[in-house]
């Protein structure tokens, strides 16, 4: 459900599970694909199911605890389609609300020459020895989030002291920011927006 409090007021987020959740699996993707330049974007945002004020037992997150509760003008569902210079594609939703069980969180990749799903799991299909192959890895081994944090300060002053690359330059966040004012803009003008 829409987790409520300033998550839900778009003068204080930016916007919804789009700008909250989403933008961490493009970034994620497009690192994955060796971060390709976008070049089109067609989006559409729904705003249907997150201020429903009939639903009991509603839950808020621990973190928008503070926070007028009856805010709530964010999208409850963002969906894209994204090009990019290389010639992939990068299809995606996210959502604070949907009729469905339970949340989903998922990347598939899919290539000419194998695909893969992370699911947690990794999942990795392909062919070998001219049979098709399915290889999974259980979700230690395919993401280990330990020290995650930390390796990112660590990467932050070696790049300040020693001059090392840094592997997600600002760049990347103006690219990022593109992808998600053409998605909110598309999603407002019903038009492809050419980057």
């Amino acid at each position: 459900g829409n987790p409520g409090g300033w998550f839900g007021d778009k003068s204080r987020s930016g916007g919804g599970p789009l700008i909250d959740l989403g933008v961490h699996v493009i970034d994620l993707v497009r690192y994955l694909l060796g971060n390709p330049k976008p070049i089109s974007v067609y989006g559409a945002t729904f705003h249907k199911l997150a201020d429903r004020k009939n639903i009991r037992g509603k839950k808020f997150y621990q973190s928008a605890s503070a926070g007028d509760h009856d805010i709530c003008d964010v999208e409850d569902l963002a969906t894209a389609m994204i090009r990019f210079d290389n010639g992939a594609m990068l299809s995606i939703e996210a959502s604070f609300s949907l009729n469905i069980k339970n949340d989903e969180g998922k990347i598939e990749l899919f290539g000419t020459k194998g695909g893969a799903k992370l699911n947690p799991e990794l999942e990795i299909y392909s062919e070998l020895h001219d049979y098709l192959s399915n290889i999974t890895l259980d979700a230690e081994t395919a993401l280990n989030l330990d020290g995650l944090f930390e390796n990112e300060i660590n990467h932050y002053v070696s790049c300040l002291a020693d001059g090392t690359t840094c592997i997600s330059p600002a760049e990347d966040g103006i690219d990022i920011m593109r992808i998600l004012d053409a998605i909110y803009e598309s999603a407002k003008t019903g038009h492809e927006v050419i980057l």
